[in-house]
């Protein structure tokens, strides 16, 4: 039986954002299928290769933290991290990376999170619009 360690799997979902989206792609399917059912693939790719970024602006790394991190880009907003409250405690340190996005729904406020959800804004995903627009 073949073993890849969380390290090897890191580094090779990493090193090709286009196989990390092909990972992910396939993690949406399987666990929330409705959120991406109507998005061409390409565009569902290209989502999800920006959605990587957006987590890597916050200093995260691994390819499970990363992948959670754009599973709430669906599931709330593709902005969520703009929430004063979320980016605080995403960018906290203190606290190790693999267990951020895990403290992040017990930390943050419900009320927060129901801002972040009001405040979507789908421009998000394409941070070349939002440069334009500006």
């Amino acid at each position: 039986m073949l073993r890849i360690s969380k390290v090897q799997l890191d580094a090779f979902l990493l090193h090709d954002p286009k196989e990390f989206a092909e990972f992910m792609v396939q993690h949406l399917q399987e666990e929330s299928p409705g959120l991406i059912d109507r998005i061409e693939p390409d565009l569902l790719r290209e989502m999800i290769i920006n959605g990587l970024e957006r987590g890597r602006s916050h200093g995260l790394q691994s390819a499970e933290v990363l992948a959670s991190f754009v599973s709430v880009m669906f599931h709330i907003a593709p902005n969520f991290d703009e929430h004063p409250d979320i980016r605080k405690a995403l960018r906290d340190t203190r606290v190790p990376e693999p267990e951020r996005m895990n403290r992040l729904f017990d930390s943050v406020p419900e009320k927060a999170w129901d801002e972040a959800e009001k405040q979507y804004d789908p421009d998000a995903w394409f941070p070349e619009l939002r440069e334009q627009q500006d």
